[in-house]
């Protein structure tokens, strides 16, 4: 292992997974990136993740039930999970605090604080 931290990216809408994405490379981090929750879970298999980044709305299995399956996961029960919600939703704090996410952000946030924050949840 070099060292290096792995994010797992998952998103319905290939422009926004490719630009977070792209944003993390650049800033020296692995990226794994999962279509849908039932996607995602095919990266969670053993190997080394140490951040996931889910959109909450999205096809087969939305990013409320994919962080409540990390969560059952022995192996990955503690990694922090970021949770994409709209920005106009209501209940960001009962969505996040149901289904066990690390924090929440708005998609409008994603270019100036997302990698902030994860710099601080994983270095």
């Amino acid at each position: 292992m070099d060292g290096t931290k792995t994010v797992l990216v998952v998103d319905d809408a290939d422009i926004v997974r490719t630009m977070v994405s792209f944003m993390l490379e650049k800033a020296g981090y692995n990226t794994l990136s999962g279509i849908d929750g039932m996607d995602a879970l095919t990266f969670l298999d053993g190997r080394e993740v140490d951040l996931v980044i889910t959109d909450l709305n999205m096809p087969n299995m939305d990013g409320a039930e994919l962080i409540t399956k990390i969560r059952s996961k022995e192996s990955y029960q503690y990694i922090p999970a970021v949770l994409f919600m709209a920005d106009d939703a209501d209940d960001k704090d009962s969505v996040r605090r149901a289904c066990g996410a690390t924090m929440v952000f708005d998609k409008n946030n994603i270019k100036e604080k997302l990698l902030p924050a994860i710099k601080k949840l994983i270095g």
